[in-house]
C-alpha cells in the first residue's frame, strides 16, 4: 500500500533535528500498525507539486499553522486535489488543518472557534458512527493544538467522535475518508515544547499551565493509529493483519 503524506507545514527550525517533518511524524506513528505501507512526502507549502493519481494509492494529510479559509496561493489546488481523489476513489486521512481543509474541500464550513485555543490531553467521546473503528472503546484521550474548527459538517459526514471543546473531533464521509482534529502522531514532548514558545510569543502563564495538566497521562495514539490501519485497508481492499 502506497500512502502519499501531503506536508502543509513544517516544524520550527530549532526543533528539526529531533521532528524533521511533519510527514515523518505522520509515518512513524501510522506505520507501526501499518507496517506494509509504504509512505512518500511532498510538501504543497514549499513548492512542490501535488502527486499523480497512479503514484499512490491513499493519501495522509498533515496538520499545519495555515487556516483552511486563508488566501494561500497552494489552498485552492490542494481543495482541486481532494476533489480528484475522492472522484477517483483514492482513500483520504486527515489530520487537524487536513481534517479542516477536506471538510473545506467536500462542503462543510471551517473557522476560529469562539473557544480560543484548544492545547493538551483531551479525551473525546466514541460516537455511534465510531465503535467500527474503535471497538471496545467507548472513549479515547488525544494531544489537541488547535484553534480552527470544522463548524459545519460536509452533506452526508458523519462524526465519530468529540467533545464539549470540538463537537466535530472525528469525521467519516460517504466515500473513503475519514479525519481527526487532534494530533495522534504528536507526543507529550513535543507539545510541551510548542508551548514553550507560545510562551514566549506572550500567552498567559494560567493557559499555559492549564494546557500542560494533562501532558503527564498516557494517550491513546496507538488506538487511532489503529483505527487508520483499519480505515485504509478496508477502503483499499487488503484487510488483513490489523483490524
Amino acid at each position: 500500500m502506497r500512502i502519499t503524506i501531503i506536508e502543509a507545514d513544517r516544524p520550527d527550525p530549532e526543533v528539526r533535528h529531533r521532528w524533521p517533518s511533519y510527514g515523518k511524524m505522520c509515518a512513524d506513528w501510522l506505520g507501526a500498525a501499518l507496517p506494509e505501507a509504504q509512505f512518500s512526502q511532498v510538501n504543497v507549502v514549499e513548492g512542490e507539486d501535488f502527486p499523480d493519481l497512479a503514484s499512490f494509492d491513499a493519501v495522509l494529510l498533515t496538520g499545519s499553522r495555515a487556516g483552511a479559509y486563508e488566501d494561500h496561493p497552494w489552498i485552492p489546488p490542494y481543495i482541486d486535489f481532494l476533489r480528484t481523489c475522492r472522484d477517483a476513489g483514492r482513500p483520504i486521512g486527515g489530520i487537524c488543518f487536513g481534517h479542516q481543509i477536506m471538510a473545506t474541500a467536500f462542503g462543510g464550513r471551517v473557522e476560529k472557534s469562539g473557544r480560543g485555543w484548544v492545547i493538551g490531553r483531551k479525551q473525546h467521546r466514541i460516537a455511534p458512527a465510531g465503535r467500527a473503528l474503535f471497538p471496545g472503546l467507548d472513549a479515547l484521550s488525544a494531544l489537541s493544538f488547535h484553534q480552527d474548527q470544522v463548524v459545519d459538517l460536509p452533506p452526508g459526514a458523519r462524526v465519530v467522535l468529540g467533545n464539549a471543546h470540538s463537537p466535530h473531533g472525528g469525521i467519516v464521509y460517504p466515500f473513503a475518508a475519514l479525519s481527526v482534529q487532534f494530533h495522534p502522531e504528536f507526543g507529550p514532548d513535543y507539545v510541551s515544547g510548542l508551548l514553550d514558545r507560545m510562551g514566549q510569543a506572550g500567552f498567559s502563564d494560567a493557559f499555559l499551565e492549564d494546557s500542560r495538566g494533562g501532558l503527564s497521562q498516557p494517550v491513546d495514539n496507538d488506538d487511532v493509529a489503529g483505527a487508520f490501519a483499519r480505515f485504509y485497508k478496508r477502503a483499499c481492499g487488503v484487510m488483513g493483519q490489523t483490524g
